[in-house]
């Protein structure tokens, strides 16, 4: 059967991107760059494919979820999506003045210490993981 993992991944604008007006050198980046970005560079077919990704969208980001998968890295899919972060980060630079565009990736594995966590530079950290037992 093999271990299994849960695996979320966000992309968004970052907070109050909106709000600030655009300059020269900071020009608005409205979501639809973002989305365009996603759908020529994420392997989108496959993760909803053979990996039954769930995408979802909002009006600033978009989400993916992924249920009791074999997240290893010698696999094909995981190495994909792994090289889409770095080429993300080379589409949308992240650094102290222009912070626009971020992404957070967890992975949840099966034993309970098992969490797994990447994010771009200056990531808003909106994706969080709580485990609870609870019995009544």
């Amino acid at each position: 059967m093999g271990y299994r993992s849960d695996v979320h991944i966000a992309f968004y604008l970052t907070k109050g991107t909106h709000d600030t007006p655009p300059t020269t050198d900071n020009p608005l980046l409205p979501f639809a760059a973002l989305k365009l970005w996603f759908e020529e560079t994420y392997p989108v077919e496959e993760a909803k494919g053979e990996w039954c990704a769930e995408i979802e969208g909002g009006d600033d980001h978009i989400l993916l979820t992924y249920t009791d998968v074999k997240w290893y890295e010698d696999y094909d899919h995981p190495n994909k999506v792994s090289d889409s972060f770095a080429l993300f980060s080379a589409a949308f630079r992240s650094d102290e003045r222009d912070h626009r565009a971020q992404y957070e990736f967890v992975r949840i594995g099966e034993d309970t210490d098992d969490v797994q966590r990447e994010s771009s530079s200056y990531a808003d950290h909106r994706s969080n993981v709580e485990r609870r037992f609870i019995f009544e």
